[in-house]
This record gives structure tokens, sequence and C-alpha cells, in this order.
């Protein structure tokens, strides 16, 4: 589903937020506890992602691979105008400008989120565990390292915390293709578990397209959210290091959005037929105590 659409006569800000708020209630939520000075930034920025994400993800539906990677890199070309100081005129990229002018933003990971839009309209497949990690630190870890500028006002720290900031992201999209395997594969013919275990667990992406989980699917599922979970770890160091103001909104993120791997497990690890979800209320519970550990015990006992 799109976002509402930008109108000449609707505020910017506005949009952004809506947007924002519209493509990722998760994170939005998160973003709430931030400082108010970041909150538009980051909305912006995310905005930017979604921008990308929406060509390799829905437009191709529409237009095909080519034309989809021709909008990738004509999305490439606004973003070299945009960060030389020359936006388009269009309102999102000029304000995306100001951010830029404001935060110095950091360029390469900009520019590897299109890699990896490219790596999914080049049909690239997901071949083994280094190719998961590749692939998820390209479109994930490159937006934990994105948006540092907003959390950090040196850039001595911003290098200090890179690698837990990518680390968070590649947990992150690690968490997006455990949840999203069913819809990726029905909507996208994709799949991104690592060809390696799926073949080391007897099964066949023909399995996946059934109404049922294959029996050595949820040991699959397991190792995959291990990888997932080892970056979860990983980025927590980096998490303690930011400023206390910082570390609650970026600690929710990282809560809120782990869990959905429990909610995986509690739908008997059918992520094939169903989407797996986080409530507000378990969001909530979340922000005070990470029970994630005890829950997921729990879960894999039950």
């Amino acid at each position: 589903m799109s976002a509402p659409p930008l109108s000449p006569d609707t505020d910017i800000d506005q949009w952004i937020w809506e947007s924002f708020y519209y493509h990722s209630r998760t994170f939005s939520l998160a973003t709430r506890l931030l400082p108010g000075r970041v909150k538009m930034p980051i909305a912006t920025l995310y905005m930017f992602c979604r921008k990308v994400d929406s060509v390799a993800d829905q437009r191709v539906l529409e237009v095909g691979p080519s034309q989809a990677l021709h909008e990738v890199r004509d999305i490439r070309r606004k973003l070299d105008d945009t960060l030389a100081g020359r936006p388009p005129s269009e309102a999102f990229w000029e304000r995306l400008s100001e951010v830029h002018a404001t935060f110095s933003l950091d360029r390469q990971p900009l520019y590897e989120l299109i890699d990896g839009a490219i790596w999914d309209l080049e049909d690239r497949p997901i071949q083994d565990e280094d190719d998961l990690v590749d692939y998820s630190n390209l479109v994930g870890g490159s937006v934990g390292a994105m948006m540092l500028p907003f959390l950090l006002p040196s850039t001595d720290q911003r290098e200090r915390l890179e690698a837990p900031a990518r680390a968070l992201g590649i947990g992150m999209q690690i968490t997006n293709i455990v949840r999203d395997v069913g819809e990726d594969l029905r909507r996208l013919d994709r799949v991104y578990l690592p060809e390696t275990l799926l073949r080391e667990h007897g099964i066949d992406t023909a399995d996946l397209r059934g109404e049922s989980v294959p029996d050595a699917y949820p040991d699959l599922l397991e190792t995959t959210m291990a990888i997932g979970e080892e970056h979860y770890r990983r980025s927590f160091p980096g998490i303690d290091a930011l400023p206390f103001r910082m570390r609650i909104g970026i600690r929710s993120a990282a809560r809120m959005y782990r869990e959905i791997m429990n909610e995986v497990r509690a739908n008997d690890y059918d992520n094939l037929t169903h989407r797996a979800y986080v409530t507000l209320p378990r969001k909530l519970v979340l922000i005070l105590r990470d029970d994630y550990a005890r829950r997921r015990r729990r879960l894999k006992d039950s």
C-alpha cells in the first residue's frame, strides 16, 4: 500500500510524519521518545529509505525490473544533486537537502541502500549466510549507519559506533526477512532465506507455497533468527554508549522490533500464511523491561 500522496497544497512536514507513521508503526513510536529536534529529520531520512524500497518492492510489480532499475538510478541522480546542494525542485528533496545541511549526513550508507535495491531488481539470490548478512547490511545496516548523525554530535563518536549501529540494522532486516517469508514469496516471488539453509533442512521453495509449515521449517527459522539475535547482541554496547535521551528511543526500537521473532514463534513458525506483529501493549511493556529471552525460552519449550 502507498503512503498518502504529496500534493502542492500538502504541508511537507505533515506528509513526512504521516507517511512515516503509516509505513513504520514501531520505529515511529520509538522515534517519539527521541528529542524533538531530531524527530522530523529522522522521519525525512526514513522516507528516503521508503522511496528506494518502494521501487524494489512495489513499483517493480507495476513497471517491471528494467524500468524499476531506471527509476532507482534516477533516485541516485537526484540524491547526487541533493547532497551537492542542488536538490530537484520537489518538496521532499528540498527538505532532505536541509537535513543534510544541518546534520552532515554520511553519504556512503545512502548509496548502499540503493545498491541493496539493485540487488533485488537484478534478482541476485541469497546463496548462503554470508549473503544474508551482506544483503541485510546494504538494506538495513546502512539505515543504522545513516541515523548516527542525528544521535551523536561528533564524527569520532559516529565512527566508533558505526559497527554496532550497522549490527542493529542487520538484526532488524533479518527480522523483516523472517516475518515476511510468505508475503515476499506471494507478492514478489522472492525468498531471502539462504539457499544453503533450505538445502540443509531439505526444504524446497515449492514447500513454502503450501498451506502448512514443513516439518524442518521451525529449525531453519531458528537458525536464521539466531543470526539476527547475534547482531542485536552486538548492537547493545553501542546503544548503551548513546546519550541518555537517544538511548531510550533506540533501545526501545531494538526491543520492539526483535520481539517480532517471538511473535513468529507464537504463531507456530507460520510466517507463510500469517504476518507476525507486536501489539501496542506489548511494545509499551518492552520499553520498560526486556523479557525477550524469557519469552523465547517459554515459546520454544511449549
